[in-house]
This record gives C-alpha cells, sequence and structure tokens, in this order.
C-alpha cells in the first residue's frame, strides 16, 4: 500500500522589504512543514497583477489538483492586498478567481485584509467558489505570524474533509492567545467569524 497522498500548498508571495538584499519570506517556514511530511509545496515569487493572474490560472487548473490550498503572502490593509505598488482589493481578487475555487481555501497573510463587513467575505466566498477564506483582521507582527502560520497551515491541511467552522472553532481552542492578537478570521458562504476570536 502507497503512502498518503499529502496535501498541497501553492504558496504566492510579494516582496516584504524593498531592498534588493532582503531574504524575508515565509517560505522556510513552510518548507518545515513539508521536510516534516505534513505538505507538499509549490512557492513562487509574485510582484505583478499579471503574474498573480498567472499563478491563480495554474492553481486552479487540473494540474495542480492536488493543492487545495493557496497561501498568498502580501503586504495588505482592509480588504487590499500590495502588490508592489499595485493595490488589489477582495473584489478584483475573485475577478481573477472567477467562480473556479470550489473545493479550495484562501489563506490571506497580509496585515488587516479580513477587516470587513461579514457580507463582503461572505459575497467574496460565493463569486469565487472557494471552501474557505482566512486571513486576519489586525497589522501583526511578522515573526509571531511565522510562527502561528505553522500551526494554522498544519491544521488546516489536515482538516481536508472538515468545514470551515469546526477548524476555527478548533484553532481558536488550541490557541486562543495568538488566535486573538493577531485577529484570525475565517469566513464561508453563509458564515463567518466575529471580528475577534472569542476567548
Amino acid at each position: 500500500m502507497g503512502s498518503p497522498r499529502l496535501p498541497g500548498v501553492l504558496c504566492l508571495e510579494g516582496d516584504w522589504d524593498v531592498s534588493p538584499e532582503s531574504r524575508l519570506s515565509v517560505e522556510p517556514a513552510l518548507r518545515l512543514l513539508e521536510r516534516n511530511e505534513q505538505i507538499k509545496l509549490i512557492r513562487r515569487g509574485v510582484s505583478t497583477r499579471g503574474e498573480l493572474e498567472h499563478h491563480v490560472d495554474t492553481w486552479l487548473s487540473r494540474g495542480l489538483k492536488d493543492y487545495d490550498f493557496a497561501f498568498l503572502g502580501f503586504h495588505g490593509s482592509a480588504r487590499t492586498l500590495y502588490l508592489g505598488d499595485v493595490e488589489l482589493s477582495l473584489d478584483d481578487l475573485a475577478d481573477i478567481i472567477d467562480g473556479r475555487g470550489a473545493g479550495k481555501v484562501l489563506y490571506l497573510a497580509s496585515c488587516k485584509v479580513m477587516a470587513a463587513e461579514a457580507d463582503v467575505l461572505q459575497e467574496f466566498c460565493a463569486r469565487t467558489g472557494i471552501k474557505g477564506l482566512v486571513g486576519y483582521t489586525r497589522n501583526v507582527n511578522w515573526i509571531e505570524a511565522a510562527a502561528f502560520e505553522l500551526l494554522l497551515v498544519s491544521t488546516l491541511t489536515r482538516s481536508k474533509g472538515t468545514r470551515i467552522k469546526p477548524a476555527y472553532d478548533r484553532i481558536v481552542r488550541k490557541y486562543p492567545d495568538m488566535s486573538t492578537r493577531l485577529g484570525l478570521r475565517m469566513s464561508h458562504l453563509t458564515w463567518t467569524s466575529d471580528t475577534l476570536p472569542r476567548r
């Protein structure tokens, strides 16, 4: 009998620092999960909308059918990702996904991007077809968020058959302090967690 198939994670990551010498990246943390045989990982650098569109199209194609989890690591603010100097709203991202996200989980590893009304987040899920949207409502410390993401990605990718709300409840119960401090928030078609997790 063969080994169980590892869940696939596609990481699309922007530049965290303007310095050309900066080596700041979430990749080493995600590679730790890969080396521990919890995930298989594809990581791509993204600095333009065209690059993002290309990689999202690849993610949603049949060629990456085992990659149900996308990790988008960019600077952000409420409802907005920043690809260098380019602002990308949740509406823009929904247009790119264009209803093709059935069964997928989208994790927006960006400050404050989930600080939006519940109906906005649920409409995003409806327009994209994704199973779950995950992110933060607060400005986050980079190192603290990277540490939490080891736990978050591990939990969510191992919960493939689980609905988003039970996964959220489990994470908040196990890691209440970090969930609250970072403003963890999740949403799907008919449900969105509170702006701040309950203790």
